[in-house]
């Protein structure tokens, strides 16, 4: 894919802006400042080829060391313009009485700055970090390349914040799952992490919002995999009962079940399956994923693609890939990447503005442009082999017995959905009492409910204060 030469009315050059604040939790006044700074990355001659900017937000009532979580989304070329507005940061976006985001600013109650620092990071290219010298995207643009840029800015925090004896703590969603995992191996003390310079920071907690796959698939049938998401969808369509009650837990548990035992050993069967057992097995197919039976029998007991579940879960609609809560009219054109311009208004107009950047430099909650140039080829590990992303958390989480992780999945989640998360984690031979699966009713950002939220955020800081 050619990408198109940018547009742009801006004038490069790296900041650093502090500014105090006062954030209210409950009874509690939390006095933090907010920090707004480029980390630029030169060539060997000190050419400037490209900028990481984070917006750091840090507790200044309190003394002694302090935990602090680094935080990315996905993509590639996705900012975390949600997850900072929507889940963690002081400040987030209004919301009307229905529940939907309107142009507001309002504090966060949920957030965890009294227990953690914060530290959100858009690689290159998103948000208001850039790639200055556009000869050089093949170098930022790649999962080794990205990976090695955001740790070494993560290095660079520590160094210019004296936070050498802090917790660290990684967050990252969909494709920043994998970014994740790839950073362990950058700051790990290891002879074969990517860079080559061995940097052995600890990580002590690490949280994978929607496992992304990328190209480290694993090896589970789609349908399978699918068959949480399916079933809490169905659920949700037909049913008027809280997502949380005991009946819809049940009901996704048993469509769980039913994929590893029933169906899973239909499939092995293959074409000497009887019509009679085929028949049965695709009515109940239908029962947990409201697809009809004549659809599954006609598929031999597979789904055909995830577009076949989003058009027919819903009779006369598409449900959404990121959030199967949300629907629109079949007859209508379907826009998986959202129509909402709410998030880049608020970045642009509120949020920045508060945090005192007054820069002529634009916000991009999204660009697309990294995504089509981003290479998924990884670098050989020695001894040649090429190593996945859930490799470097397995092997980081056997070299350091304290970390910590948290697998978080929204049940109503198209793109990464639970199913696989929960397949990878029993074949990924990671240490299983350090492990914790959570599965909410919540989409791609397991956030994207209130209920989802509430539970993340008090699964996320019970893990803050025990770590």
């Amino acid at each position: 894919m050619s990408v198109p030469e940018p547009f742009s009315a801006e004038a490069f050059h790296p900041v650093s802006i502090v500014r105090d604040h006062t954030l209210h939790l409950g009874t509690e006044s939390i006095a933090f400042r907010s920090v707004c700074e480029d980390t630029v990355f030169y060539t060997p001659e000190g050419t400037p080829e490209a900028s990481i900017f984070t917006i750091s937000y840090e507790r200044t009532d309190v003394t002694g060391p302090r935990p602090v979580a680094f935080v990315w989304n996905g993509g590639p070329g996705s900012a975390t313009s949600t997850l900072h507005l929507e889940c963690l940061g002081p400040y987030g976006i209004s919301q009307d009485e229905e529940g939907r985001s309107t142009y507001g600013l309002t504090e966060n109650p949920l957030c965890i700055l009294d227990v953690c620092d914060l530290v959100f990071v858009d690689p290159v290219g998103v948000g208001l970090s850039r790639l200055l010298d556009p000869n050089k995207a093949g170098k930022y643009y790649s999962v080794d390349g990205d990976a090695r840029s955001v740790a070494f800015t993560i290095v660079e925090y520590l160094r210019r914040r004296g936070r050498w004896d802090s917790p660290i703590t990684l967050i990252g969603e969909s494709y920043g799952t994998v970014r994740a995992c790839r950073v362990l191996a950058e700051l790990g003390r290891s002879p074969y992490s990517e860079s080559r310079m061995v940097l052995g920071i600890p990580v002590s907690n690490v949280v994978l919002i929607g496992l992304a796959t990328s190209k480290d698939r694993s090896d589970i049938d789609e349908t399978l995999a699918l068959m949480p998401a399916m079933a809490a969808t169905h659920w949700y369509h037909t049913h008027d009962e809280d997502m949380t009650s005991k009946d819809f837990h049940a009901f996704v548990e048993d469509a769980w079940t039913f994929a590893g035992s029933d169906l899973l050993s239909a499939q092995f069967e293959g074409n000497t399956l009887s019509p009679q057992k085929a028949h049965g097995l695709s009515e109940r197919l239908e029962t947990f994923t409201g697809l009809s039976a004549r659809y599954w029998e006609s598929h031999s007991l597979h789904l055909g693609s995830v577009r076949d579940f989003m058009s027919g879960a819903v009779p006369g609609f598409t449900v959404d890939l990121y959030d199967s809560r949300n629907k629109t009219p079949a007859d209508q054109p379907y826009n998986e990447i959202g129509s909402s311009n709410v998030p880049i208004r608020v970045m642009n107009g509120l949020l920045l503005p508060q945090l005192g950047f007054s820069e002529d430099r634009l916000y991009y909650t999204g660009n697309i442009n990294v995504n089509a140039q981003f290479t998924y080829d990884t670098e050989p590990f020695d001894p040649p082999f090429m190593r996945t992303h859930i490799d470097c958390l397995r092997d980081s989480m056997q070299a350091n017995p304290q970390m910590q992780v948290l697998f978080a999945s929204g049940l109503f989640d198209l793109c990464t959905y639970a199913g696989n998360t929960r397949y990878v984690i029993s074949h990924a031979g990671l240490p299983m009492d350090r492990v914790l699966h959570m599965q909410y009713p919540g989409g791609h950002g397991v956030y994207s409910t209130q209920e989802g939220k509430a539970a993340f955020m008090s699964d996320l800081r019970r893990m803050l204060q025990h770590s």
